[in-house]
């Protein structure tokens, strides 16, 4: 059997070309954000879409380049996506109704999650890591989706996918099924393996056999219940 795959999902390259749209989208709505132009109203309903969908994108984590553009983004938390998408959406809608109240009040929102920055960074292409925080990741291969490596890092998840990758014995490139920006990493990650010990593989390993649907609300209502995700 010949083996291709470089990469995992989640972590799939963008296309030059689309990357350009996302950036020139990135640019036209920080520039709105910093004058507003009414002049500008008809295509920046399209260019808000296109932010909003790389939001959503980040949030429900289910197509093969939201991680790389969750990096881009600047690794926002999952709430804070959410948030942003939302966001983003009443302020497009807000422009289309004629609505200035409303208008400088989505505005408000968005900037309250960071928005600006991180178009900045994505328009810039230097984005940050959240400070303070560690990331709880779910990883797992295409040809072995029940088999999930769960676990934490204080470092970036990409180095630590990397990291995984490059260790002998791997063939198929783990992808990031999903990651948690939360504080004090390593203790949620305590609490989380206490709660997937019937699941687990081998006592001295981080690797879980169960459906990633289940994974994910059990990760999401502990994680919740810690108040510690970013």
């Amino acid at each position: 059997m010949r083996i291709v795959q470089k990469w995992g999902f989640g972590m799939a390259p963008i296309k030059s070309e689309v990357q350009q749209q996302r950036v020139q989208a990135a640019a036209a709505v920080l520039r709105f954000l910093e004058d507003r132009q009414p002049n500008a109203r008809i295509t920046i309903q399209e260019d808000l879409s296109v932010i909003k969908g790389l939001y959503s994108r980040c949030h429900r984590q289910d197509q093969w380049d939201w991680f790389t553009v969750w990096q881009q983004l600047g690794r926002p938390g999952r709430k804070r996506c959410q948030q942003a998408a939302n966001a983003l959406a009443g302020l497009r809608n807000a422009i289309r109704d004629g609505a200035g109240s409303s208008v400088a009040g989505q505005v408000a929102s968005f900037l309250r999650v960071g928005g600006e920055a991180q178009l900045a960074g994505l328009v810039a292409g230097r984005s940050s890591q959240p400070q303070d925080a560690g990331y709880i990741y779910v990883l797992s291969t295409r040809e072995h989706p029940r088999m999930l490596k769960i676990g934490y890092t204080e470092r970036s998840v990409e180095e630590r996918v990397k990291e995984i990758n490059r260790a002998t014995g791997v063939l198929i490139p783990y992808g990031v099924r999903a990651v948690w920006v939360v504080a004090h990493a390593r203790s949620v990650e305590a609490d989380l393996h206490a709660r997937l010990a019937p699941y687990r593989v081998r006592a001295d390993r981080e690797f879980f056999d169960l459906e990633f649907r289940d994974a994910f609300t059990l990760i999401r209502d502990c994680v919740y219940d810690s108040r510690r995700e970013h």
